[in-house]
Protein backbone atom coordinates (compact mmCIF):
# COMPACT_ATOMS: atom_id res chain seq x y z
CA UNK A 1 0.00 0.00 0.00
CA UNK A 2 1.48 3.34 -1.02
CA UNK A 3 1.51 6.04 1.62
CA UNK A 4 0.38 9.61 1.16
CA UNK A 5 2.67 11.66 3.39
CA UNK A 6 2.06 15.36 3.03
CA UNK A 7 3.69 16.54 5.20
CA UNK A 8 5.95 13.69 6.34
CA UNK A 9 6.02 12.75 10.00
CA UNK A 10 9.53 14.18 10.39
CA UNK A 11 8.56 17.42 8.61
CA UNK A 12 5.64 17.70 10.99
CA UNK A 13 7.80 17.15 14.07
CA UNK A 14 10.38 19.70 12.94
CA UNK A 15 7.72 22.29 12.15
CA UNK A 16 6.01 21.77 15.51
CA UNK A 17 9.32 22.04 17.35
CA UNK A 18 10.34 25.20 15.52
CA UNK A 19 6.99 26.95 15.96
CA UNK A 20 6.84 25.95 19.62
CA UNK A 21 10.26 27.46 20.31
CA UNK A 22 9.18 30.76 18.73
CA UNK A 23 5.97 30.87 20.74
CA UNK A 24 7.66 30.00 24.03
CA UNK A 25 10.10 32.86 23.50
CA UNK A 26 7.14 35.11 22.70
CA UNK A 27 5.45 34.15 25.98
CA UNK A 28 8.68 34.68 27.91
CA UNK A 29 9.40 38.12 26.45
CA UNK A 30 5.89 39.44 25.80
CA UNK A 31 6.35 42.46 28.07
CA UNK A 32 9.53 43.49 26.23
CA UNK A 33 7.95 43.06 22.80
CA UNK A 34 4.94 45.15 23.82
CA UNK A 35 7.09 47.84 25.45
CA UNK A 36 9.22 48.26 22.32
CA UNK A 37 6.49 47.83 19.71
CA UNK A 38 7.18 51.26 18.19
CA UNK A 39 10.79 50.21 17.60
CA UNK A 40 9.95 47.19 15.42
CA UNK A 41 6.42 47.66 14.06
CA UNK A 42 7.66 49.28 10.84
CA UNK A 43 9.91 46.36 9.89
CA UNK A 44 7.99 43.71 7.98
CA UNK A 45 10.54 41.00 8.76
CA UNK A 46 9.66 41.48 12.44
CA UNK A 47 5.97 42.32 12.16
CA UNK A 48 5.09 39.17 10.24
CA UNK A 49 6.85 36.66 12.47
CA UNK A 50 4.34 33.84 12.75
CA UNK A 51 3.36 32.49 16.16
CA UNK A 52 1.91 29.12 17.02
CA UNK A 53 -1.18 29.90 19.07
CA UNK A 54 -4.37 27.95 19.69
CA UNK A 55 -7.39 30.22 19.95
CA UNK A 56 -9.99 27.55 19.26
CA UNK A 57 -12.92 26.48 21.41
CA UNK A 58 -13.66 22.83 20.65
CA UNK A 59 -16.80 20.98 21.64
CA UNK A 60 -18.55 17.94 20.18
CA UNK A 61 -19.10 18.74 16.50
CA UNK A 62 -18.33 22.40 17.08
CA UNK A 63 -15.19 24.53 16.68
CA UNK A 64 -15.06 28.31 17.11
CA UNK A 65 -11.95 30.48 17.01
CA UNK A 66 -11.61 33.84 18.69
CA UNK A 67 -9.03 34.51 15.97
CA UNK A 68 -7.92 32.68 12.83
CA UNK A 69 -4.42 31.61 11.77
CA UNK A 70 -1.95 32.82 10.68
CA UNK A 71 -1.11 34.62 13.92
CA UNK A 72 1.39 37.37 13.19
CA UNK A 73 3.34 38.82 16.09
CA UNK A 74 2.69 42.39 14.96
CA UNK A 75 -1.03 41.78 14.57
CA UNK A 76 -1.51 40.43 18.08
CA UNK A 77 0.42 43.28 19.71
CA UNK A 78 -1.09 45.97 17.46
CA UNK A 79 -4.59 44.77 18.23
CA UNK A 80 -4.09 44.98 21.99
CA UNK A 81 -2.56 48.45 21.84
CA UNK A 82 -5.26 49.75 19.49
CA UNK A 83 -8.13 48.43 21.63
CA UNK A 84 -7.13 48.72 25.30
CA UNK A 85 -10.79 48.76 26.30
CA UNK A 86 -11.00 45.11 25.23
CA UNK A 87 -7.42 43.85 25.49
CA UNK A 88 -5.82 45.48 28.51
CA UNK A 89 -6.03 45.22 32.26
CA UNK A 90 -4.51 46.99 35.24
CA UNK A 91 -1.54 45.16 36.76
CA UNK A 92 -1.04 44.97 40.56
CA UNK A 93 1.28 48.01 40.41
CA UNK A 94 -1.37 50.12 38.67
CA UNK A 95 0.15 50.02 35.17
CA UNK A 96 -1.65 49.03 31.98
CA UNK A 97 -0.98 45.43 30.95
CA UNK A 98 -1.91 44.13 27.51
CA UNK A 99 -3.17 40.78 26.21
CA UNK A 100 -0.83 38.67 24.12
CA UNK A 101 -2.84 35.46 23.72
CA UNK A 102 -6.43 34.43 24.39
CA UNK A 103 -8.75 31.51 24.92
CA UNK A 104 -12.36 31.14 26.00
CA UNK A 105 -15.84 30.01 25.09
CA UNK A 106 -18.30 31.66 22.68
CA UNK A 107 -21.10 29.82 24.50
CA UNK A 108 -20.47 31.31 27.93
CA UNK A 109 -18.83 34.47 26.58
CA UNK A 110 -15.88 33.99 28.95
CA UNK A 111 -12.44 35.08 27.71
CA UNK A 112 -9.12 34.16 29.30
CA UNK A 113 -6.39 36.59 28.34
CA UNK A 114 -2.68 36.27 29.13
CA UNK A 115 -1.55 39.77 30.11
CA UNK A 116 1.93 41.30 30.15
CA UNK A 117 2.86 44.69 31.60
CA UNK A 118 5.41 46.60 29.48
CA UNK A 119 6.51 48.64 32.51
CA UNK A 120 7.00 46.21 35.40
CA UNK A 121 6.96 42.89 33.51
CA UNK A 122 3.95 41.47 35.40
CA UNK A 123 2.53 38.47 33.55
CA UNK A 124 -0.66 36.57 34.39
CA UNK A 125 -3.95 35.21 33.06
CA UNK A 126 -7.12 37.20 33.61
CA UNK A 127 -10.74 36.33 32.88
CA UNK A 128 -13.36 38.65 31.46
CA UNK A 129 -16.63 38.50 29.58
CA UNK A 130 -17.15 39.44 25.95
CA UNK A 131 -15.82 36.68 23.69
CA UNK A 132 -17.77 37.84 20.63
CA UNK A 133 -16.74 41.52 20.82
CA UNK A 134 -13.09 40.55 21.12
CA UNK A 135 -13.35 38.01 18.33
CA UNK A 136 -14.88 40.52 15.89
CA UNK A 137 -12.29 43.15 16.75
CA UNK A 138 -9.30 40.85 16.48
CA UNK A 139 -10.45 39.24 13.24
CA UNK A 140 -10.91 42.69 11.65
CA UNK A 141 -7.32 43.62 12.54
CA UNK A 142 -6.14 40.24 11.25
CA UNK A 143 -7.89 40.80 7.92
CA UNK A 144 -6.17 44.17 7.47
CA UNK A 145 -2.72 42.77 8.20
CA UNK A 146 -3.26 39.64 6.10
CA UNK A 147 -4.04 41.80 3.06
CA UNK A 148 -0.83 43.74 3.68
CA UNK A 149 1.09 40.48 3.97
CA UNK A 150 -0.36 39.15 0.71
CA UNK A 151 0.57 42.38 -1.08
CA UNK A 152 4.07 42.12 0.34
CA UNK A 153 4.45 38.55 -0.91
CA UNK A 154 3.17 39.52 -4.35
CA UNK A 155 5.72 42.30 -4.66
CA UNK A 156 8.49 40.23 -3.08
CA UNK A 157 7.84 36.46 -3.42
CA UNK A 158 11.08 35.68 -1.58
CA UNK A 159 10.09 37.62 1.54
CA UNK A 160 10.43 35.69 4.77
CA UNK A 161 10.20 36.94 8.36
CA UNK A 162 13.26 36.52 10.54
CA UNK A 163 13.62 34.37 13.62
CA UNK A 164 12.07 35.90 16.73
CA UNK A 165 15.50 35.67 18.34
CA UNK A 166 16.78 38.24 15.84
CA UNK A 167 14.08 40.68 16.91
CA UNK A 168 14.79 40.08 20.59
CA UNK A 169 18.52 40.60 20.01
CA UNK A 170 17.76 43.93 18.37
CA UNK A 171 15.96 44.86 21.60
CA UNK A 172 19.10 44.02 23.61
CA UNK A 173 17.68 40.87 25.20
CA UNK A 174 20.68 38.95 26.63
CA UNK A 175 21.70 35.86 24.69
CA UNK A 176 21.27 33.62 27.73
CA UNK A 177 17.60 34.65 27.88
CA UNK A 178 17.06 33.35 24.35
CA UNK A 179 17.96 29.78 25.29
CA UNK A 180 15.06 27.47 26.05
CA UNK A 181 15.41 24.38 28.23
CA UNK A 182 15.98 21.15 26.34
CA UNK A 183 12.97 18.85 26.24
CA UNK A 184 13.14 15.09 26.13
CA UNK A 185 11.70 14.28 22.73
CA UNK A 186 9.82 11.17 23.73
CA UNK A 187 7.04 10.27 21.33
CA UNK A 188 3.97 8.65 22.87
CA UNK A 189 1.99 6.40 20.53
CA UNK A 190 -1.50 4.97 20.74
CA UNK A 191 -3.89 3.28 18.30
CA UNK A 192 -7.66 3.41 17.94
CA UNK A 193 -10.17 2.56 15.19
CA UNK A 194 -7.65 2.43 12.36
CA UNK A 195 -5.68 5.51 13.41
CA UNK A 196 -2.26 5.86 15.02
CA UNK A 197 -1.81 8.85 17.32
CA UNK A 198 1.67 10.23 18.07
CA UNK A 199 2.07 12.93 20.70
CA UNK A 200 5.30 14.78 21.32
CA UNK A 201 6.48 17.03 24.19
CA UNK A 202 6.39 20.10 21.96
CA UNK A 203 2.61 20.18 22.13
CA UNK A 204 1.81 18.49 18.84
CA UNK A 205 -0.12 15.43 17.79
CA UNK A 206 0.11 13.53 14.52
CA UNK A 207 -2.71 11.28 13.36
CA UNK A 208 -1.98 8.60 10.78
CA UNK A 209 -4.80 6.88 8.92
CA UNK A 210 -3.57 3.30 8.63
CA UNK A 211 -5.82 2.68 5.62
CA UNK A 212 -4.48 5.51 3.45
CA UNK A 213 -1.20 6.34 5.16
CA UNK A 214 -2.18 10.00 5.29
CA UNK A 215 -0.71 11.98 8.17
CA UNK A 216 -2.41 15.01 9.69
CA UNK A 217 -0.69 17.40 12.10
CA UNK A 218 -2.44 19.27 14.89
CA UNK A 219 -0.96 21.70 17.36
CA UNK A 220 -1.89 23.76 20.38
CA UNK A 221 -0.09 26.14 22.74
CA UNK A 222 0.84 26.17 26.39
CA UNK A 223 2.41 28.68 28.74
CA UNK A 224 4.60 26.18 30.55
CA UNK A 225 8.28 26.16 29.65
Amino acid sequence: MSQVLSPTAEDCRERLEFMTSITKLYFRHASTLIAHYDDWKGKDEFFFIELRLDMAYVSTGFIARIANPPYFLGTIVRNSLLHPDLFSNECPDGHQAFAYTYSGSPLSGRVSQAMACPICGWNAWTERRGWHDRSRTLKAIQAEDLERYKALKESNPDFKPVDLKDLLRSLAVPEEDLVLPRIDRKIEKSESDGFVFQRDPFGGVMIEDTNTGRITCYQWHGLNE
